[in-house]
């Protein structure tokens, strides 16, 4: 991957940070492919910027996620982004550090794959339905 790609990922994350998902989602292509790690009250496979978008309504509905550090390697024909974020239930309140490592492809400029994968699955999902 190029620097230009990095770049684009780099946007697309700190988009997040700032809490603007119109930002977010205008770096990712038509036909993205989002793959939400398996075993998750929000896990699947979402197309596209409204694709996304779902994918970040479900998550919602069970924690809030804040992204505390993002640090992106070039993989060669990839970028990882290897995220400290934090977790909070929307039901209890408390919250869980842990790590995200996402793989991204990039072309043409716009993010075509995200491939997200959790440290500590089990964790999030209790979370997630924590009342």
């Amino acid at each position: 991957m190029s620097d230009a790609d990095k770049q684009v990922v780099k946007e697309f994350v700190d988009a997040f940070i700032r809490g603007d998902l119109d930002d977010a989602l205008s770096r990712l292509a038509d036909d993205a492919i989002v793959d939400e790690a398996d075993g998750m009250d929000f896990s699947g496979r979402f197309t596209g910027p409204a694709g996304f978008a779902k994918l970040i309504e479900k998550m919602s509905a069970g924690v809030e996620a804040r992204i505390d550090s993002n640090e992106l390697i070039d993989g060669g024909h990839v970028i990882v982004s290897r995220l400290e974020m934090t977790f909070t239930s929307t039901g209890s309140g408390r919250s869980l550090p842990t790590r995200v490592t996402e793989i991204y492809t990039v072309r043409d400029g716009r993010i075509v794959g995200l491939d997200s994968f959790y440290k500590d699955p089990l964790a999030v999902n209790a979370l997630y339905n924590e009342k």
